[in-house]
């Protein structure tokens, strides 16, 4: 099949299901009683900056602390640069982040300026750090969930089988680790694909294998695991301080349930920008607490607003320091 319209077709089906469930979320909201367009006006006021401010600035310190864990990652895949510049990567990343599918176009940006920084052989590298780097922090916001189930919701019938999800989401992160980390486990595991799989192919991928060995750290660890836990629990008080911002009166422990599921299915590449599928399942988890179909959706655009807000950062370090890196890098060749 030819590239180019295997490219669209794959398009086109991500844009059925950006817009499927985007019909579902707009129906919801205009099927409710006594629904009217004023009814979007009248979720905001003069309350609503203080808790936007926050989110933002929760938002903003989030990135920092991600950045420090994606910096201590790369140092053990052996590529050393400083924290500003690293900063700087990830924040081109994020820019990129909000218009690419499923969440991941910045982190193949990301990956792509690791090399231009440290060459040929980094492409390796810097793949698995920013990898294992999305992994565990998806990991990391399903242990909000769990924990939270089992503190608050282990004991309500409606709400225990929302659990479930995240058990299984966690036995599967368990069962990936076990294999990129377990020497036995990843070698059987790569001679049982190496039958079904091209030489050239099975050789990058016992490559990656061995790279994922140098994670394999109780130091490392703990850091990360610090790290994400600030991380994670900053971008879930975003979404916190948004419902505040719209007079959403409900719990955090709401949001340390439901949000992860949220951000595991954003993070599918699966849709555009994560669009459609995220407000769907925002609207639907949120409704078993109490909260209307036109909150629960305006939430997850306010989050997706500060996320574009922070990620403009981004895209003045994108311009300002595209050219001159191009020539730099012209001027090496």
């Amino acid at each position: 099949m030819n590239k180019q319209l295997k490219s669209f077709l794959v398009f086109c089906l991500k844009l059925v299901v950006t817009l499927v469930p985007a019909y579902f979320v707009y129906r919801n909201i205009v099927m409710a009683p006594d629904w009217s367009i004023d009814d979007l006006y009248t979720l905001f006021s003069g309350k609503s900056v203080l808790p936007m401010v926050v989110a933002l600035l929760c938002l903003a310190a989030s990135n920092f602390t991600a950045c420090l864990q994606w910096k201590l990652l790369l140092e053990k895949q052996d590529i050393h640069l400083s924290y500003g510049k690293l900063l700087k990567l990830y924040h081109v990343g994020l820019f990129f982040n909000n218009f690419m599918p499923g969440n991941v176009g910045g982190d193949a940006k990301k990956i792509y300026d690791i090399r231009m920084q440290g060459g040929q052989d980094s492409v390796g590298a810097g793949l698995t750090a920013t990898v294992f780097d999305r992994l565990f922090g998806l990991f990391f916001i399903t242990l909000f969930a769990l924990a939270m189930g089992l503190l608050f919701f282990m004991h309500d019938a409606a709400q225990r089988a929302f659990m479930w999800p995240s058990v299984w989401i966690f036995v599967g992160f368990c069962a990936l680790f076990a294999s990129l980390f377990s020497r036995r486990l990843g070698n059987f595991l790569c001679t049982l694909v190496a039958r079904f799989l091209p030489e050239k192919i099975n050789g990058r991928m016992i490559h990656m294998f061995k790279r994922f060995q140098n994670f394999r750290s109780m130091k490392l660890w703990i850091c990360i695991s610090a790290l994400s836990a600030v991380t994670q629990a900053l971008r879930i008080f975003v979404h916190f301080f948004c419902g505040m911002a719209v007079g959403v009166d409900l719990s955090i422990s709401w949001y340390f349930y439901y949000i992860p599921l949220v951000a595991i299915i954003s993070a599918l590449p699966i849709s555009i920008g994560g669009f459609g599928p995220r407000e769907l399942l925002a609207q639907s988890l949120f409704a078993r607490a109490g909260v209307a179909s036109l909150e629960s959706v305006v939430i997850q655009l306010l989050a997706y607003l500060v996320s574009l807000v922070i990620s403009l950062f981004g895209a003045f370090i994108f311009l300002l320091d595209g050219p001159k890196a191009n020539d730099a890098h012209g001027k090496d060749a």
